[in-house]
């Protein structure tokens, strides 16, 4: 098996494992905990993880890029490596000095001073977790056993430590040590590629790449990070708690398109190489089917079914998690879309400005939002303020795209795909008239739609896809007797 087929797999896993972990602990911990204490610890790591962001910036960028283009220059890599880690040594220090004044001068913060100033050696231990090190080396093995062995200890920590509505600092506390072991574990065996000086001298070179990459992803990550804290902080822990379960459970959807689109953008950019114009548009409009057939069912299911899969995956006591859901849900088509556009097209062809425009405008629209309509609506304006951005985003990220790269959009696939969901509608409703368990309602929903949705698009619609994936199952051969 060559290098790059162990690194997909490895990767794969990694990726996999990232969302079944977390299906082992939040059901238990948002059961356990309840929504305002639950709210809180997700409030103290969502202002934890913003100060990151900017103590980071684009370090995990810029480093996962040019360690590689290091090659075997050990010490040109080692050069690297220092300068990068040395710039983010000086903005840790600056963004804790910020982080420390806010503890003492934010009420919602002082209230719970010990958690946050355990927070703050998470801003500390980033330093020296050093992933992108390993990602530029393409050492996706140890990442991913590195990454299961933890996760394991993790897993076993929240069912140890968090027993009572009121261990929600062991919960925040567990969440910290898992990234602090990560950093002692990577940075020892960072030895093994590159040694570290800390050094001023040189580190202009990185300033600019380090805050032109940073600027951007502080804007994409705006949804994530700043929207839960300004909710906290206008409207308490509970409504945090809502709206966490709320992003939480559509993030996972999500997760397969992500996974697919990593997989179609290298391809995509060896075919760039080589001109083949004609094929990248073929590659392209097949990512858009794949969104199709993926994200509209999701969205339609998920719709209906809102209020059991919150039960099932939260517990009760979090019905105000159902409609920010079913908002956020939409998400799984619009994001899915954007990343075909931003990443496989727009990237690919360096263009970077419009980009990070379309960015910026979208996450203004997001503060707009959150500023008229959060203190009247809580969780359910900072739902709006996820989907609502995104999907103008996918709309001015097609505009750029089709000006750079025209190419045409498959709506009738769109339309018909719809189409074929729509009964799905009514099996869900009917299932409600005959089930009272929510976990019966979903088991049979999700069966016998499942069923339908594959007869009809393999069948009616004759989905490519679809079609090409089945043909791909190997079948046990009969013997003659």
């Amino acid at each position: 098996m060559s290098t790059l087929k162990r690194n997909l797999v490895w990767n794969t896993l990694l990726t996999i494992s990232g969302y079944v972990f977390p299906l082992l602990t939040f059901p238990y911990v948002t059961r356990v905990l309840g929504a305002e204490n639950f709210g809180m610890a997700n409030f103290a790591l969502s202002v934890v993880d913003y100060a990151i962001l900017f103590s980071m910036l684009g370090i995990t960028a810029i480093g996962a890029r040019y360690i590689p283009q290091c090659n075997e220059d050990k010490a040109k890599r080692d050069d690297v490596f220092s300068h990068l880690v040395t710039i983010h040594i000086l903005l840790s220090v600056a963004i804790l000095l910020v982080y420390t004044a806010c503890v003492f001068l934010v009420p919602q913060l002082a209230a719970h001073k010990m958690l946050y100033f355990v927070g703050a050696s998470k801003i500390v231990v980033n330093i020296f977790l050093v992933e992108w090190l390993f990602q530029g080396m393409q050492d996706f093995r140890y990442i991913t056993l590195r990454t299961l062995v933890i996760r394991t200890l993790y897993v076993a920590s929240v069912f140890i430590f968090v027993r009572e509505s009121d261990d929600y600092d062991n919960y925040f506390y567990v969440t910290i040590a898992q990234v602090a072991l990560n950093a002692v574990i990577n940075w020892k065996y960072a030895r093994k590629y590159v040694r570290f000086k800390f050094s001023l001298k040189g580190c202009k070179e990185y300033v600019f790449p380090v805050f032109s990459m940073g600027i951007n992803r502080i804007l994409l990550s705006f949804y994530v990070t700043f929207n839960p804290i300004f909710l906290g902080l206008l409207c308490g822990n509970e409504a945090v708690g809502h709206f966490s379960v709320a992003t939480r459970l559509y993030g996972i959807f999500l997760s397969f398109l992500g996974a697919y689109n990593g997989v179609f953008v290298p391809h995509l950019n060896s075919l760039l190489g080589k001109n083949d114009l004609k094929q990248f548009r073929k590659m392209v409009g097949l990512s858009f089917e794949i969104v199709s057939f993926v994200a509209i069912p999701i969205i339609v299911l998920g719709s209906c079914l809102a209020p059991e899969i919150i039960r099932l995956l939260a517990g009760a006591g979090y019905e105000r998690a159902v409609l920010p859901f079913q908002i956020v849900l939409w998400q799984v088509l619009f994001v899915g879309l954007a990343q075909i556009l931003e990443n496989q097209i727009l990237l690919s062809l360096k263009k970077f400005k419009e980009v990070l425009a379309c960015t910026a405008i979208c996450t203004t629209l997001s503060v707009f939002i959150l500023l008229f309509f959060t203190r009247r609506y809580a969780e359910v304006a900072s739902a709006y303020a996820v989907a609502i951005p995104h999907f103008l985003e996918a709309f001015l990220l097609y505009y750029y795209a089709q000006k750079a790269i025209p190419m045409d959009f498959p709506v009738k696939r769109y339309v018909v795909t719809t189409l074929a969901c729509l009964p799905m509608v009514g099996m869900c409703f009917a299932s409600r008239l005959f089930l009272t368990d929510y976990r019966l309602i979903l088991g049979v929903c999700l069966t016998i739609s499942a069923i339908y949705y594959l007869t009809v698009m393999c069948w009616v619609v004759k989905d490519q896809f679809l079609i090409s994936q089945l043909k791909r199952i190997p079948l046990p051969h009969m013997k003659s007797t």
